[in-house]
């Protein structure tokens, strides 16, 4: 999950590119306009601070997505393994969906 984080700061920062010029209809936009309807503010600076200081804990581990973009702990669901994915961990709250074994 470590390296999740520095993927997520990009993402913010490509949403906040995209959504400043204009591309409302990316992914990445479309986060970033989520968590300003809901009042929370995306600036670049704060994202790269919470990209640096994401720790999950073991066992415990927030969803970096969520972390990254609004500074909210979001719990990671983990699931098994099977013929279709690889083992995963999902956010309920924005989605995201992280493999976690070998893939």
């Amino acid at each position: 999950m470590l390296r999740q984080a520095p993927i997520e700061f990009a993402r913010v920062v490509y949403g906040l590119s995209d959504h400043a010029n204009g591309r409302l209809g990316t992914a990445a936009a479309e986060d970033v306009a989520r968590m300003v309807r809901k009042g929370t503010p995306v600036t670049r600076e704060r994202a790269e601070q919470r990209a640096r200081a994401y720790l999950p804990t073991a066992g415990h581990a927030h969803c970096p997505r969520c972390w990254v973009f609004a500074s909210v702990k979001s719990p990671l669901h983990y699931r098994e393994a099977v013929a279709e994915r690889p083992e995963s961990a999902v956010c309920k709250v924005c989605g995201a969906e992280y493999a976690t074994g070998n893939v």
